[in-house]
């Protein structure tokens, strides 16, 4: 397989089963609104944590979350402190897992927390 079929069975998984996010940074200190680069409506696999990530800040309320770097051009890498919007609650990046094939980005696993 290569990197553009893996991430194009990845879309075709999200689109199908995912949910809907929204994936940011803020690029200020502050500001109303507070200025920030988005990505709207980004499919997403949205998964509690196991049991045996519960270390450190990331409690039962953490999520693990499945993205496709297609929608994210303008916010890559992503990193510990950007922002998913999911179900109207706004959560922190905690963990950043890429996963590349080749040099290319197939997959972003991230773990998120609030």
């Amino acid at each position: 397989m290569t990197p553009a079929e893996a991430i194009a069975s990845l879309d075709s998984a999200l689109a199908a089963k995912g949910a809907r996010v929204n994936v940011y940074r803020y690029t200020a200190a502050g500001g109303n609104p507070r200025p920030k680069t988005e990505a709207a409506d980004v499919p997403a696999f949205v998964r509690a944590v196991s049991a045996d990530q519960l270390v450190g800040t990331i409690d039962q309320t953490g999520l693990n979350i499945v993205l496709s770097p297609t929608m994210l051009a303008d916010l890559l890498p992503l990193k510990k402190g950007d922002k998913l919007l999911i179900d109207g609650r706004e959560r922190n990046v905690e963990l950043v897992k890429p996963i590349s094939m080749q040099t290319t980005l197939v997959r972003i696993n991230l773990v998120v927390i609030g």
